[in-house]
């Protein structure tokens, strides 16, 4: 045996792939009861350590079956773990065996160049498999893989010892990564299932034998949490069914039930096999789909509420049924606490972000999906953040509506005029003229010397921003303040948004200044928490 581990190291033909699924198989089967206990998301529809258990089983066994080459072998454990995926993790976990098939199809050995391949394309082919991506799942386990099997240095072993390093690093972000790990205190399941196959798969390459300790099962917060990924869960069914030989492309089938109203739609395979795992209301309808495709087999439909209650009653965690999904939401990017608070008041989903803490595209698309409505309008509230805006609706998979709002003022206007029973067009439109008729002032100090159109600007002087455009400055923020309203003639209200850091007694005045400087306009006082900016108005 060891001759035949020390070959693993360098190099891995068909007999050695047995071997490390089997010693895989072997370390999730210690720990599955583990894994189990960590099952929280999104709804609790089985146990994710005994469907991840499952599927390799079943790709063991058909691999077994197979002759003794690399590609042989290969292709038996992605048609096995197609056959008997469980759940989301099995389906899911099926995809990266998958990605072992591909890259071994041609190799009569694999070295790190063909493992780097075949966890590249695991990563593709699982992320593949899931119709709305989340973060803090097995798929960011499977991205931070990909990403360290790219230093092929040192031999296959060495390679799958940096994938394990940064699989544990991995696993232990998707508690910080999924708002529903977070609220439960936990790891996500299928991410910490998949590390101890890794980890199970390089005691055998090792050639040491495959560890059988576990880490105690964390307590699962006793809370509530909402499955706002699942529009239908309520009294809906979990379906899975297997189609031999389908007569049709995956991606169509996958098209068809996500367009009937499935939720967690979970289509994969190839010309052989295609696997189905859907959540629906209508399982009846979910299997006419599934045979539009060819005979069907290993159905399985099982009561998610009461697949549910029994996951509360051992773990004390509670789902709840999401609020119904709403027709039009907005999201807005806001730079302060207070700020958060009152766009939430007016029915908004708040985003942190502004001056320097700008949010990316990818937290805006992940903040556009937690809005929970068909139609959602955002606005970004910052000259900064109105490109990442639109590049995020480009990529969302519901309309979205960006309008430019340039600064947190004119945000904050358009928030009043939001309506949302009424229809998203009209919703944006009204939302859209009042911001373009509204003004935002700014004032902040300025962080280095400068000339903005003739004028000098200190270091550190009080300068006031209308619209964007630096129009007063001096050394006392409350005259700056003044002095850009005062250009603002035809303003009626003035919102005056107080800072971070700025004291109860120094509003108050900056207020007395704005009502004495402008008389004609009334003037409201808020707590706005942003950094950097002492005062925010909107004018309108």
């Amino acid at each position: 045996m060891n001759g035949t581990v020390a070959a693993i190291a360098t190099q891995c033909d068909g007999r050695a792939l047995l071997r490390i699924l089997e010693a895989a198989a072997e370390r999730l089967a210690g720990c599955v009861d583990e894994v189990n206990a960590l099952n929280v998301y999104p709804v609790p529809d089985g146990d994710t350590g005994t469907n991840m258990l499952h599927t390799v089983r079943s790709a063991l066994k058909h691999a077994r079956a197979a002759e003794a080459t690399l590609a042989a072998v290969s292709a038996a454990a992605a048609h096995g773990a197609l056959m008997g995926a469980r759940g989301n993790s099995g389906v899911i976990l099926s995809q990266v065996v998958r990605g072992l098939k591909e890259a071994f199809a041609a190799a009569e050995t694999a070295g790190a160049g063909e493992v780097r391949r075949a966890l590249s394309l695991a990563h593709v082919y699982a992320h593949d498999a899931v119709a709305v991506p989340a973060p803090g799942t097995i798929l960011t386990v499977t991205a931070a893989v990909e990403a360290a099997a790219a230093d092929t240095s040192g031999g296959v072993g060495a390679v799958v010892r940096r994938v394990l390093g940064a699989a544990e690093a991995a696993v232990a972000r998707t508690r910080e990564e999924n708002p529903t790990n977070r609220a439960a205190g936990v790891v996500d399941a299928g991410a910490k299932g998949l590390f101890y196959l890794l980890d199970g798969a390089l005691a055998a390459i090792e050639g040491r034998a495959v560890p059988t300790g576990t880490a105690a099962a964390p307590p699962i917060v006793a809370t509530e949490l909402v499955a706002s990924e699942v529009s239908s869960w309520r009294g809906a069914y979990d379906v899975q069914f297997l189609v031999e030989r389908p007569s049709r492309p995956v991606a169509d089938v996958r098209r068809d039930m996500a367009e009937f109203g499935a939720d967690c739609v979970l289509v994969v395979g190839d010309e052989s096999a295609m696997k189905v795992h859907v959540h629906t209301l209508h399982p009846d309808q979910i299997i006419r789909i599934g045979l539009t495709a060819g005979r069907i087999g290993d159905v399985v439909v099982e009561d998610l509420d009461a697949m549910t209650a029994e996951h509360e009653r051992a773990t004390g965690l509670v789902v709840a049924p999401p609020e119904p999904r709403r027709r039009v939401g907005v999201l807005a990017v806001v730079p302060g606490e207070g700020f958060a608070a009152i766009a939430r008041s007016l029915g908004a989903t708040p985003l942190r972000g502004g001056a320097t803490m700008n949010p990316s595209t990818e937290e805006l698309l992940t903040a556009i999906r937690e809005v929970g409505a068909a139609h959602v309008i955002v606005l970004p509230n910052d000259r900064n953040v109105i490109m990442a805006a639109e590049s995020a609706s480009a990529l969302a998979d519901v309309p979205v509506t960006v309008i430019p709002t340039r600064n947190v003022g004119q945000g904050m206007a358009a928030l009043v005029a939001f309506d949302g029973e009424k229809d998203p067009g009209r919703v944006a439109t009204e939302m859209r003229e009042v911001a373009e008729r509204a003004h935002g002032i700014e004032v902040t100090r300025a962080i280095r010397d400068s000339e903005v159109d003739g004028t000098k600007i200190a270091m550190g002087e009080a300068i006031a921003l209308l619209d964007g455009r630096l129009v007063a400055h001096g050394d006392d923020e409350v005259a700056v303040l003044v002095d850009a309203a005062k250009r603002l003639t035809e303003a009626e209200i003035f919102t005056l948004y107080s800072g971070a850091d700025v004291d109860a007694a120094r509003v108050e005045f900056a207020a007395q200044r704005l009502r004495a400087g402008c008389p004609r306009a009334e003037v409201e006082v808020k707590v706005g928490g942003q950094p950097h900016y002492p005062f925010i108005v909107t004018a309108e």
